[in-house]
C-alpha cells in the first residue's frame, strides 16, 4: 500500500514539474550590446512572457568575485547609490518589460549585466554588454587642400580632462616613408570646462599626408579623411556639381512619370 501511495505521488510530482516547466517564463529579449555616453540615462530592457508568481532578477558581474551578483529582485532594488532603478509594465496579460535604469551612466557603469528568472528547478536568462563612452568627435571630418596648405584636425573629447588622445594615420599610398608623414606636424592640447581638445597641425600639406587621420581615446575612435593635390577643390566642386545634376535630372524625370501617371488615369 505504501508502495502505491509512493508510485501515486512520484507520478504527480513528475507531471507537477512537467506542466511547470512547460508553463515557466520565457526571456524575449536576446543577449546584445548596448552603448550610452556618459551622463545619458541607460535603460536595458527585459522583455518577458508568461511571468506568472516568478520574480526577474538583474545582476552584474563582478570581476573582484567572477560572480553575478544582484542588484534587484522585482521592484526592489538592492543597491545605495540611487541612480539605479527598476520599472515595469504590461502590454498583454503574458508579456511584460521589465527595465534596469542608470541615471547618469559613468564609466564605472560599464559591464555585463544579467535579466534572469529562476526557481529551485529551472532558470533563463539573457546578459546586456554595456559600453560606456565619452562623447567624442572630429572637425573637419572631410577635407580636400593644395599641396603647402596648413590642415588642422580638432578632435575634441566632452565630459572629460586628459591628454591621452592619440593621433594615427593610414596613407592612401604606400610609395611614401613614414617618416615623411610626420614632418612638420604638430599638437596641441586644450583642456577647459571639463572639455579636452586635441589639435593635429600640419603646416605645409603635402600628397603624402592625403589619407585617413584618426585619433583615438581608450576604445573610442573618430576620423577624417584628407586630400592633398593639385586642383582638389576643383575637382571637388566639379563633383559636387555633377551630383547635383544628377540629382535634378532624376527628379524631373521622376516628376515627368508622376504627372504622366495622373494624365492617363484622369483619361
Amino acid at each position: 500500500m505504501l508502495t502505491l501511495v509512493f508510485l501515486l505521488l512520484t507520478i504527480i510530482h513528475d507531471l507537477t514539474a512537467t506542466v511547470d516547466l512547460h508553463d515557466f517564463p520565457r526571456i524575449l529579449t536576446r543577449t546584445h550590446n548596448q552603448t550610452v555616453n556618459v551622463s545619458d540615462t541607460a535603460i536595458l530592457t527585459c522583455h518577458v512572457t508568461n511571468l506568472g508568481n516568478h520574480h526577474v532578477t538583474w545582476l552584474k558581474y563582478d570581476r573582484n568575485t567572477s560572480m553575478f551578483l544582484p542588484l534587484t529582485v522585482g521592484e526592489q532594488v538592492f543597491l545605495s547609490d540611487t541612480r539605479y532603478s527598476v520599472s515595469s509594465y504590461s502590454i498583454s496579460t503574458v508579456n511584460s518589460y521589465w527595465n534596469l535604469e542608470i541615471y547618469n551612466a559613468q564609466l564605472s557603469d560599464e559591464g555585463t549585466y544579467e535579466c534572469k528568472i529562476s526557481n529551485r528547478r529551472r532558470s533563463v536568462s539573457i546578459k546586456i554588454h554595456l559600453h560606456v563612452q565619452i562623447p567624442m568627435s572630429i572637425q573637419p571630418s572631410r577635407l580636400y587642400v593644395e599641396p603647402g596648405a596648413e590642415v588642422e584636425l580638432d578632435c575634441t573629447i566632452y565630459n572629460v580632462n586628459t591628454s591621452s588622445i592619440t593621433w594615427h594615420f593610414s596613407s592612401y599610398n604606400q610609395t611614401y616613408h613614414y617618416n615623411d608623414y610626420l614632418y612638420d606636424i604638430h599638437e596641441n592640447y586644450q583642456h577647459e570646462k571639463n572639455i579636452s581638445k586635441s589639435q593635429l597641425i600640419i603646416r605645409h600639406a603635402q600628397p603624402y599626408h592625403s589619407g585617413l587621420w584618426t585619433c583615438t581615446y581608450r576604445r573610442q575612435r573618430r576620423s577624417a579623411r584628407i586630400v592633398v593635390a593639385k586642383g582638389a577643390m576643383q575637382r571637388l566642386l566639379l563633383n559636387n556639381h555633377a551630383n547635383s545634376y544628377v540629382q535634378c535630372t532624376m527628379s524631373l524625370i521622376l516628376f515627368a512619370l508622376l504627372l504622366g501617371h495622373h494624365i492617363t488615369r484622369r483619361i
